[in-house]
């Protein structure tokens, strides 16, 4: 394993641009890390302004400076490999930002989450008022003034689903570039998403062969699909990597700083998603664990230990309550599993804590009594049985098959999206199939197999070095495998990707990604000197290439004999933006009643920023008249069924447009996409009830009704 600490001592002082240099790519980590926390904060309280978010960054930035240390010495690998690192990132921000996703109609998470940006621009929280839409609402029962799971009723506003600090922290980009900044932000995301992988690794592997995890998951098709449209994960990520090294840099040199901020960052996973408690569990035990493994006065360590237990607990409990207060709807329908959560999470801060201040009586000595109880001998043996327990689950397919059940709405309703899939993909129809058992297997198709392999043969090296002779590297394990185990076994995700593989990008991925790099370095170095640097390079290419093969799939003799990977090559939801400005152009300044599409509800609530209502079934004038009673102005219809309705005259198209999605593939990454058609019609209101037609490329102008 190269030894970065033993050639910067050996390297001639820097001045100090080049140790800026070096620094640079974990600043830029720091940078989004305390922008995020700030954003996901102050939108916690309903305080989300310039003046609030900006400040508290630039302020926290300035505090948590100096937890990136400036090397003192700089060989020249590490200015190669900060400066590779820097100028790849860069390029692979700018051409994933040029084919941004537009993903504003709600088929799934990124839809509301990106609105939720949108919204969060010009106001300082997320609840969007009613406005008249539950008055008119209540005419009839099959007329909402919320749309089913994303948007949901909360006193007299509507909540977006889910946490808040992504929607957040895109908003900063619409405060920089508008609505285009909001949805190009989540790319610099996973931009700054590779840099934590680079500088996690670099603390194991050196400042170039760093480069090489850094690169597979940079090419890996999840990466690049999962960071253009507002998918959670891709910050996810940065905040449990970022997390990672600031704990073991806090352990190994023994500085409270790094270890605080490392458990404030991964205890505000909570902010970002439901189940950041299990993030935050495995490295809080990890860290604790590497603390009673080093050396140091038990006092220093066990202080040092509680406080950063104390700050990740009220980061995760604050992220619960956040999530009751701003998506109650939400938080409700998965209240089980939030409590168990939270339940879980906190047996586990109660136990450690026990241990941790046991350590003041010698408590320690049951981690450090077990290690030397192990051994050598022993440590090999436990390394060897996390990687045969990695290639037992990555077997599954050969010897089982894995079933949900057929009782609950949500498993039934599941039920019947897989049994559809497998349908149009022409497999055998078995609904209630899961596929956890290809959950390893869904890995090696953004890494392949080769790297996967060599991931499985890395974490048991982590391991054997944990027990043996660095204690740091339990909060690699700690940061990837409890979240891979947990959803290798049962990811309880409708299993298409690249939907499904969501539960494993934030730590699975880069995980593996790292791992792979570290067994492979450890066999360059089991060779002869003089084939090491020629292996060095072949393997370094292999994470270049085998990622990129995944984009690419051959398959002569079918119906599609070469095919591209639609999440590298498609935009995303293109034509969603255009749609939506057009619609909202057909007759501004007024109150809307949708009919029959509940994928646009919030997508005309926050794009048009008028009182929207959702009508799920035909309605006749009288009762189309008294919707219009709850506002001052008349409101304007927008369907795609005119028959719902009774209308002056016949009415036409005015927007018709079509938006491009990836398709949905059961076993493999997605190679083809549909365009979905849109043709609306829309009618303004008169005092009977009867809709007059909107004339297409005209607006309507305003009365009152």
């Amino acid at each position: 394993m190269t030894r970065p600490a033993l050639r910067q001592a050996q390297a001639p002082a820097a001045p100090r641009a080049a140790g800026a240099l070096v620094a640079a790519p974990e600043r830029i980590v720091l940078a989004l890390v305390v922008l995020a926390l700030a954003a996901g904060v102050w939108a916690s309280v309903g305080l989300h302004e310039p003046w609030t978010v900006l400040p508290t960054a630039a302020a926290g930035v300035a505090l948590a400076w100096r937890i990136v240390p400036t090397p003192v010495r700089v060989a020249a690998a590490d200015r190669r490999g900060a400066v590779l690192a820097l100028a790849g990132t860069g390029a692979w921000a700018v051409a994933n930002a040029v084919m941004h996703a537009e993903y504003l109609i709600v088929v799934r998470d990124p839809g509301f989450l990106s609105l939720a940006g949108l919204w969060l621009v010009d106001h300082p929280s997320s609840d969007i008022p009613a406005l008249g839409a539950i008055d008119a609402a209540a005419v009839d029962g099959t007329v909402l003034p919320d749309a089913s799971q994303a948007w949901n009723l909360r006193g007299d506003a509507v909540q977006p689903q889910g946490a808040r600090m992504l929607s957040a922290l895109i908003a900063v980009g619409g405060w920089v570039g508008g609505d285009r900044g909001v949805l190009i932000a989540n790319t610099l995301v996973g931009a700054v998403g590779i840099l934590a992988v680079y500088v996690l690794a670099r603390r194991m592997l050196g400042p170039l062969a760093s480069l090489a995890p850094a690169a597979a998951v940079a090419l890996s098709v999840s990466h690049i699909g999962l960071s253009r449209a507002a998918y959670t994960e891709p910050l996810t990520l940065v905040l449990v990597l970022a997390s990672a090294l600031w704990l073991w840099r806090g352990v190994e040199d023994r500085r409270t700083g790094p270890l605080l901020l490392g458990a404030a960052a991964s205890g505000a996973t909570t902010l970002i998603r439901i189940d950041g408690a299990a993030f935050a569990a495995g490295l809080i035990a990890a860290a604790l664990l590497a603390l009673a493994l080093s050396e140091g006065p038990r006092a220093r360590r066990a202080g040092a230990g509680m406080a950063a237990l104390a700050l990740q607990a009220v980061a995760v409990y604050a992220g619960y309550a956040a999530l009751w207060r701003w998506s109650e709807g939400y938080a409700d329908r998965l209240a089980d599993q939030a409590v168990t959560l939270m339940v879980g999470y906190g047996a586990l801060v109660i136990v450690l804590a026990l241990w941790t201040l046991s350590w003041l009586g010698g408590g320690d000595r049951v981690a450090t009594g077990a290690r030397d109880l192990l051994g050598v001998r022993g440590a090999r043996v436990v390394g060897a049985a996390v990687s045969t327990l990695l290639l037992v689950l990555a077997s599954r397919p050969l010897w089982m098959t894995a079933h949900r059940g057929t009782e609950s709405s949500v498993d039934q309703f599941t039920n019947n999206v897989v049994g559809s899939f497998q349908a149009s993909q022409g497999l055998e129809v078995e609904p209630t199939r899961t596929y956890a058992e290809h959950t390893v297997a869904w890995v090696s198709y953004y890494l392949t197999w080769p790297l996967v392999l060599l991931g499985i043969v890395g974490f048991g090296l982590a391991t054997t070095w944990m027990i043996r002779r660095r204690p740091g590297w339990a909060l690699l394990l700690g940061a990837v495998l409890p979240t891979s185990l947990l959803y290798f076994w049962n990811p309880e995700v409708v299993p298409d990707q690249l939907w499904a593989f969501r539960r494993f990008e934030p730590a699975t991925l880069p995980g593996f990604a790292i791992a792979a790099a570290v067994a492979a370095w450890w066999l360059i170095d089991r060779l002869r000197s003089a084939w090491r640097s020629p292996a060095r390079r072949i393997v370094a290419a292999a994470f270049v290439v085998l990622p990129l093969t995944t984009w690419v799939s051959l398959a002569p003799g079918s119906d599609l004999p070469v095919s591209a990977a639609t999440p590298v090559f498609v935009r995303e939801m293109g034509g969603a933006y255009d749609q939506l400005e057009e619609l909202c152009a057909v007759a501004p300044d007024r109150p809307i009643i949708l009919a029959g599409t509940s994928s646009h509800f919030g997508s005309l609530r926050v794009m048009c920023d008028e009182p929207t209502v959702l009508a799920l079934a035909a309605l006749g004038p009288d009762e189309v008249a008294t919707m219009a009673t709850a506002w001052d102005t008349a409101p304007v219809v927008l369907t795609r069924n005119p028959e719902w309705f009774e209308w002056a005259s016949d009415p036409a198209v005015v927007v018709e447009s079509s938006v491009r999605q990836a398709s949905y593939e059961l076993q493999g990454i997605p190679r083809t996409y549909f365009d979905r058609r849109y043709s609306w019609y829309a009618g303004i209101v008169g005092e009977d009830g009867v809709l007059e037609p909107v004339a297409p490329g005209t607006h309507a102008e305003v009365t009152s009704p």
